[in-house]
């Protein structure tokens, strides 16, 4: 009964939902605007873009007051912990370029006094390389959908709503993976590719429903395209809230956020914007 009231109230209401997604959209600029605000850059980069040192020490107690007085020296601590129980086995410490490694190496030692530790070294022009490599694949992805999409619908609308809503799904959850202190690093750029691939399989879900199908009403295809994608979505969501809520992994909690985040604004992206766009497409056509 509330499916029924919902889509009944979507299918009159569709074209004033499409500010919902400009909405969002501004929300992500000002997200933006506050970590460049706060950093000189639009992202916090982690130490494999930026390049830097990372210092592992090998302990299983961290002492009162560590985290902080690394951390007011510039420098990022991260607890590593055993993926069988848990417990502690080390902690990376994280500095860029600028800072003097002798100065981390004295802190350490003061610190942790016993515990062995190493050193890895990462130059900025490996990060860079890198940054410019996933910029190029992130735009060829979006074209390649859009190309391949349109070839098959034979429709620029179905490229134009693809590309758009899978750019924003990833603009938007970069913006607030950031925010909330997520850094862009490899494993976070993986995930945000995975939004790109993630945004297709719902538009050509009520693509097909609505522009390559001509049986009934346009709205009632739409809005049963809906209920599947949203089971699915729903399904998904849920099963990355467990992920990030029992893994004990850092890298894991990012990918896990990032998509998460993905999810959200796919639904928005998707099912107020691109839906709607291609409702009222469908719609005009039929209407000529």
């Amino acid at each position: 009964m509330l499916y029924e009231k919902f889509t009944g109230w979507y299918a009159k209401h569709y074209r004033a939902l499409m500010v919902i997604p400009l909405v969002v959209f501004m929300a992500s600029v000002g997200a933006f605007f506050v970590t460049y605000q706060q950093t000189g850059g639009l992202f916090k980069l982690d130490i494999d873009l930026s390049g830097g040192n990372v210092f592992t020490v090998y302990t299983s107690f961290i002492p009162t007051g560590a985290k902080a007085t690394f951390e007011n020296m510039g420098l990022g601590f991260k607890e590593i912990h055993s993926y069988d129980n848990s417990d502690l086995i080390a902690v990376a410490i994280e500095g860029g370029p600028e800072l003097s490694e002798k100065m981390v190496k004295a802190q350490i030692n003061a610190t942790f006094p016993d515990a062995a530790y190493d050193v890895r070294s990462v130059g900025p022009s490996m990060g860079k390389s890198f940054m410019k490599g996933s910029i190029w694949a992130v735009t060829l992805g979006f074209l390649a959908m859009g190309a391949i999409l349109a070839l098959i619908f034979r429709k620029p609308i179905v490229a134009f709503t693809v590309i758009l809503s899978g750019f924003l799904n990833v603009f938007e959850a970069a913006a607030f993976m950031t925010f909330l202190g997520v850094k862009l690093a490899p494993h976070t750029i993986g995930a945000l590719l995975m939004l790109m691939g993630w945004s297709v399989d719902s538009e050509v879900l009520f693509d097909t429903k609505i522009l390559k199908e001509t049986e009934g009403d346009p709205k009632k295809r739409a809005v049963g395209a809906m209920k599947t994608a949203m089971t699915m979505s729903a399904a998904i969501f849920a099963s990355l809230s467990a992920l990030y809520i029992v893994s004990t992994s850092t890298l894991i909690k990012d990918i896990a956020l990032v998509m998460m985040l993905g999810a959200v604004f796919d639904i928005i992206n998707t099912w107020f914007q691109s839906l709607a766009m291609v409702l009222w497409y469908a719609e005009r056509s039929s209407a000529k």
